[in-house]
């Protein structure tokens, strides 16, 4: 530690004060935390409140002599000059402190039933100190080199992203074996074919607005694309709703236009009894008909959601939802062009890209919408490439005893991690299988 009492890491692990007046524990790593839920916070010091926290979650600690600490409820604020360790969170562990001075020397130490278990020496500013790791299980192997064969893979599955993007959501996932690797170098990943025939990016201006309301469904957006042609089966819309704050977004398959408020509705109902704590204040929509309408108008007032619809013909104050269309767009193109499936099966892919995206981090945030919503790392293992053979059991009433117990099918997504989406490949019917009975071949497209 130097002479402002900045932090240093050691070889022996990262050194954390043990401070009797903190009421939350704070740490500097997010190694140390399996579960982070992104937040803004302040804290308290001598000199005023300052706004240093950027999550809170559950971590795990290892001390020097092996003693290990759960805490619950840790503060992650990698700005701050320490790491800082609550005497609460020693004691909710079932631990005792003890300060006792040895030579002249004195020591706080960690005990349990009068058995010294951690002795922490005292800086020259007073206070004990120790060095923290985390637990085994947890430790990261450095730069494995990455299979380029699993890292196509893994473009494929989740997408194909780009370079950037693909390491954002390596990091901010579990579930897949490139974690812990070291990625290729952009000029030595293969060229994607799909990814230069369906993909065409005009770079971006710089963003007009930097800041967002921080709260979670202030301000939802939402816009309709189409018609569509070829129509995907009876659908020739789609319409998406985006949280201007966390970026959460959803999709849904439309027919006519007309039907647009019955979804929005539903989404509408979806949301509050999923987020009771959270409320829609603001709707921002286009000019078009089924958005202007009396009976929408009318909902709304009667629910407390104000209504906004942008100047005419100025897209760029609906500017969330209409990008939100063309990166749809962009991804669901290339996952077409992986596949030898016909244009009109766009809406199945569409439908896969909602998922997707909620997986991919924002351009101006490290952690995805479904991870600012949930508080936790989503897992990906088990998503396949858009497009593949899967192989799902046959319904037993027409299952024989001697005959095959399964039967082709194309995957199309998911309805949930354990319930898949294919196509009957010569009805291109849409059935569920359940994710743990089939087998996948993701070599092949039918």
């Amino acid at each position: 530690m130097n002479i402002n009492g900045a932090l240093i890491q050691t070889s022996d692990g990262d050194m954390c004060i043990a401070d009797s007046g903190a009421t939350h524990s704070i740490l500097k790593s997010k190694k140390y935390f399996h579960v982070l839920k992104p937040t803004k916070g302040t804290i308290n010091t001598i000199s005023g409140p300052t706004d240093l926290i950027e999550g809170v979650g559950k971590e795990n600690l290892v001390l020097p002599n092996g003693t290990k600490l759960l805490i619950e409820n840790a503060l992650y604020s990698p700005k701050s000059t320490r790491n800082l360790l609550s005497f609460k969170n020693i004691y909710q562990n079932g631990y005792d402190t003890q300060s006792i001075a040895i030579d002249n020397e004195k020591y706080l130490h960690i005990m349990r039933k009068n058995v010294i278990l951690e002795k922490l020496p005292m800086l020259n500013s007073g206070l004990h100190y120790t060095q923290i790791n985390v637990p085994q299980a947890h430790m990261v192997v450095k730069e494995k080199c990455c299979d380029p064969v699993a890292f196509n893979l893994w473009h494929d599955r989740l997408g194909h992203p780009g370079s950037t993007m693909m390491k954002r959501i390596i990091e901010n996932t579990h579930g897949h074996p490139l974690r812990d690797q070291k990625l290729p170098q952009i000029d030595k990943i293969p060229l994607c074919v799909s990814c230069s025939l369906g993909k065409l990016v005009t770079r971006p201006s710089p963003l007009k607005i930097e800041h967002e309301s921080p709260l979670f469904l202030e301000r939802i957006q939402g816009d309709i694309c189409g018609p569509i042609h070829p129509p995907c089966g009876p659908f020739r819309y789609f319409m998406v709703l985006i949280d201007a704050s966390s970026r959460w977004s959803h999709v849904s398959l439309l027919s006519t236009r007309n039907v647009a408020f019955a979804k929005f509705l539903a989404q509408i109902i979806k949301l509050r009894a999923h987020f009771p704590d959270y409320t829609v204040k603001r709707v921002r929509l286009d000019n078009a008909g089924e958005f202007t309408s009396h009976a929408f108008n009318d909902y709304c007032m009667s629910i407390g959601i104000v209504v906004e619809h942008p100047v005419a013909h100025v897209h760029t104050q609906n500017g969330l939802a209409e990008s939100l269309i063309k990166r749809l767009q962009l991804i669901a193109r290339p996952l077409l062009m992986k596949t030898k499936l016909p244009v009109s099966i766009w809406g199945h892919a569409i439908l896969h890209v909602r998922s997707l995206i909620r997986m991919r981090p924002r351009a101006n945030h490290k952690y995805s919408p479904i991870q600012l919503a949930s508080g936790q790392e989503p897992n990906i293992s088990h998503l396949r490439i858009f497009g593949c053979a899967v192989y799902v059991p046959i319904a037993p009433p027409q299952r024989t005893k001697m005959g095959p117990q399964r039967r082709l099918g194309i995957y199309v997504g998911y309805e949930t991690t354990s319930i898949i989406r294919y196509l009957e490949p010569l009805t291109a019917d849409v059935f569920t299988a359940r994710f743990a009975d089939c087998n996948f071949d993701e070599t092949n497209f039918p």
